[in-house]
């Protein structure tokens, strides 16, 4: 431990001589007095050092202090949770001997390293004390590697033990992304590599909506093994009726096959679909031959006006994130051409309109007049002052011609839809739009999504903006350039989901019919199984303003179950509701909300489904060449699942592995120490004594 100050040490002089003359000045005078010489002079010491010590710290000292901490090797285990381990002749050992193993092995290794233990499949997370229950329905080993380089980040990893059967149906090469770990990783090959009869359905490509009186086609792919000269009937059946059958024999012992069946839409509504292969004599599990699927077939559907006042990339990019959800029948026009819309149209998307150069071609308060939302993206070619004229939420005033570079940056605070976080995060790296400069000002009951970061400048001028105008939703983005936003997505994140997923908020958001109503619940129609069920909910009082005062209630009833409804309350976000019901088991399910405000009753109710993922189910055989190939090239082996053992003892005979020292340093105001201020409320008290024992 040392002492600091931001003075020459000198000044400590200054202090010593302020505490003597202090001393001096106050007992000199009593030199005469009855008390002794020796009291006398232990006051003025006892004065002295106080005063001294006071005046130290008015040189606000700091005290630094230097610790070490040592930290072991972290050896991890990774266990695949996933629900193929157990599809073999092996799976009590897994359930039994094995987890016994393992702790065996953990307490062996805790001898000398720090152990953590983790699990993966369709999610990556810490293990608890919990036995494995080998019951995800995916996995994704890329993502286990991913989640070990990011959460033990300068961290010291001694090596990784991955225990696995080697199956992987989700995510990105292993391989690869183990590679990027540079650690040891040591491999418990799980599972069975041997080949058994088997035939089984092994994918299915379908549209998740079709539209009612609509077909739609079903492509289905399968395999069969060690099964020739047998046959089997592949049906396909919704609501008890058969749709589709015939017999396919097989040929050879390694024998795939496919087929496009095309379906009638005849019934709005989540429609079940169960695709099946008839059992076949001798195959070694019938789990992979029926798979569920299901289908929001929708009567109608939106049709979307892009109207622009010139060409434009930006155009493309709007038109193919809309057409990602097949909801959206989306038509463009250009300004000159526009003059003769059809009144069928529920949404319209204004691309730099009103135009400075298109005045009289196109009349955007007409169309707005049809009681139809809107989405305006402006730009260097807007008028700004015809388009404050439309009282859409926002208005821009400028007085030149002028565009400012403006990136996103996400308002925590925006309640009028939930956009994900991690969505908002991404979006918030894109590359700045270019922003009509000017005042910026929001009206009725206008929110920023995002606003303009210019330069290093986080403002507060709104670039993209979302409102509820007189029972009619409008959204606004303040700036053209949408066609990077969306290059950037796939170039940072290899696909368009979230450049795709803001604009389909912003649209489904205008499209809603909450602008007529008080109370409105929103959740998709579909949900895989392993994917959180997420509710939200919107209250609007007399004014229909947002409002959250009231609780909502939500009875959720599973529709193939005769157990009573569950109940959930809402949570409350900054003006709205949400709720997030986690995971739910595979079926259909029927949703009713309610609340009460200002002695009004509103309820809303809907439905989703959960669909069931077999895809565990379609490949059994395990994949030890992987694990083998993964192990290998980063330095360590693959054992058995019967022989962990063997791990423990070769983790010990590395000489790699070292227990790393770390030096850390704490700087600490020298007012905050305790001790310090006991010592001198100490002495205060000692001479306080002293004197009143002399009499003084």
């Amino acid at each position: 431990m040392s002492i600091l100050i931001d003075y020459p040490w000198f000044f400590t002089l200054f202090c010593l001589l302020l505490g003597i003359a202090y001393a001096l000045l106050l007992y000199f005078r009593r030199r005469d007095d009855s008390a002794s010489r020796a009291a006398t002079a232990t006051m003025m010491l006892l004065r002295a050092i106080s005063v001294t010590l006071i005046a130290f710290l008015l040189l606000a000292p700091l005290v630094k202090r230097q610790s070490n901490r040592k930290e072991k090797p972290i050896i991890l285990i990774a266990h695949d949770n996933s629900q193929s381990i157990l599809l073999n002749n092996d799976s009590a050992f897994y359930k039994g001997d094995y987890q016994s193993d393992v702790q065996a092995l953990t307490k062996q290794l805790s001898e000398d390293f720090d152990v953590q233990q983790m699990t993966f499949g369709s999610q990556t997370a810490l293990r608890d004390n919990n036995p494995l229950s080998f019951d995800e329905v995916s996995t994704d080993m890329a993502a286990l590697f991913s989640e070990v380089k990011q959460r033990y980040f300068h961290r010291n990893i001694g090596a990784l033990i991955v225990a696995s059967d080697g199956i992987h149906n989700r995510g990105s090469n292993p391989v690869a992304a183990a590679a990027e770990l540079a650690v040891p990783i040591y491999t418990i090959a799980m599972g069975d590599t041997s080949r058994h009869p088997d035939i089984a359905i092994t994918n299915l490509r379908y549209n998740r909506i079709a539209f009612l009186g609509n077909t739609f086609p079903i492509e289905i792919t399968g395999r069969a093994t060690l099964l020739n000269a047998k046959s089997t009937t592949l049906s396909v059946s919704s609501g008890g009726r058969q749709l589709f059958a015939k017999r396919i024999d097989i040929s050879d012992n390694n024998f795939s096959f496919s087929e496009t069946v095309t379906v009638e839409a005849a019934q709005a509504g989540m429609a079940d679909f169960i695709v099946e292969l008839s059992p076949v004599q001798g195959e070694h599990s019938t789990a992979n031959n029926r798979v569920r699927i299901q289908i929001d077939i929708i009567d109608g559907h939106q049709k979307v006006a892009i109207i622009a006042n010139a060409p434009h990339p930006d155009i493309a990019a709007l038109k193919n994130a809309l057409q990602s959800d097949l909801n959206y029948e989306v038509q463009t026009f250009t300004a000159d051409k526009a003059t003769t819309l059809t009144d069928d149209y529920n949404l319209f998307i204004f691309h730099q309109l009103p135009s400075r150069s298109h005045s009289t071609n196109i009349d955007v308060t007409k169309l707005l007049k049809k009681d139809v939302p809107a989405i305006f993206i402006l730009g260097s070619q807007t008028d700004l002052a015809r388009f404050n004229a439309l009282h859409a939420g926002l208005e821009v005033f400028s007085r030149i011609n002028k565009l400012n570079e403006a990136t996103p940056l996400f308002n925590n605070d925006f309640t009028l839809f939930n956009l994900d976080k991690t969505v908002a995060s991404r979006i918030d790296l894109f590359p700045p739009l270019a922003s009509p400069f000017g005042d910026y000002k929001l009206s009725g009951n206008a929110q920023t999504l995002f606003f303009a970061k210019i330069g290093n400048v986080n403002s507060k001028i709104p670039l993209v903006a979302a409102t509820q105008v007189q029972g009619m939703r409008y959204a606004i983005i303040a700036g053209e350039g949408l066609w990077r936003w969306r290059l950037a997505d796939y170039q940072h994140n290899s696909s368009h989901d979230n450049f795709d997923g803001l604009i389909n908020k912003l649209a489904t958001f205008v499209t809603a019919n909450a602008g007529r109503e008080h109370f409105v619940v929103n959740a998709n129609r579909l949900f895989a199984q392993n994917e959180p069920v997420t509710l939200e909910a919107q209250l609007f009082d007399e004014n229909y303003e947002l409002t959250n005062r009231p609780e909502v209630q939500l009875l959720l009833q599973r529709l193939d179950s005769v157990t009573q409804p569950a109940s959930y309350n809402f949570n409350r976000n900054a003006h709205s509701y949400s709720l997030n019901l986690g995971s739910l088991p595979p079926g259909s399910y029927r949703y009713q909300a309610s609340t009460r405000l200002n002695g009004h009753e509103y309820t809303a109710s809907g439905g989703f489904s959960i669909e069931s993922l077999q895809i565990e189910a379609t490949n059994t055989v395990a994949d030890h060449a992987l694990l083998n190939t993964i192990s290998s090239n980063s330095g360590g082996f693959m054992v058995n699942a019967h022989n962990v053992k063997q791990i423990a003892d070769a983790l010990k005979q590395r000489d790699d592995l070292h227990t790393l020292l770390f030096s850390e340093t704490h700087y600490s105001d020298m007012l905050n120490l305790p001790l310090l201020f006991i010592a001198i409320v100490l002495l205060l008290a000692a001479e306080w004594i002293v004197r009143k024992y002399n009499g003084i």
